[in-house]
């Protein structure tokens, strides 16, 4: 009897995810740019936690932003028009400067396919906007997805970058 009940304690354990217990980041943007003419728009930013390395195990991080009102930043979620990159730290800077290599795309939920947007396809999704929002996000074997509080990219520095030549 009692291997049935640890067996069964196991089984409703393992579907669990541990609270992470991390201290959530509060990251504050300072610059973007296009690396050359690639469509890769670097995001600069600083952050009051050292985000990087925060878990031994994970299986992805990032920042990832949204296009449009989608503030759902799970992995399970589709957010239709969005942005990710992989974060670096910015190593000749005397502070914790990180650098995220983001790339723009379009995509339709289940459809397969997407179209990656940079300067004039990218334009107008910015257009009339204030900012976009991004979040720095960490999926780990064990623990809850990590997720930062909102950083708002200014789109105006955002069209700057996507429409300079």
């Amino acid at each position: 009897m009692r291997k049935l009940c640890l067996f069964f304690v196991i089984l409703m354990c393992s579907a669990c995810s541990l609270n992470h217990g991390k201290p959530i980041a509060t990251l504050h943007y300072s610059k973007v740019e296009q690396l050359r003419d690639t469509g890769i728009y670097q995001v600069y930013f600083t952050s009051d936690v050292a985000i990087l390395g925060l878990f031994k195990s994970r299986i992805g991080e990032g920042l990832v932003c949204s296009l449009e009102d989608d503030m759902d930043f799970s992995q399970a979620h589709h957010i239709r028009r969005s942005g990710f990159g992989f974060v670096e730290r910015v190593v000749d800077s005397p502070q914790e400067i990180y650098k995220a290599d983001v790339i723009f795309s379009e995509s339709e939920s289940g459809k397969g396919g997407e179209k990656y947007l940079q300067g004039e396809a990218l334009v107008p999704l910015l257009r009339g906007r204030d900012y976009i929002s991004c979040v720095f996000r960490v999926h780990t074997t064990t623990y809850k997805t990590y997720f930062s509080n909102l950083m708002y990219v200014p789109v105006g520095e955002l069209l700057k970058a996507a429409t300079k030549k």
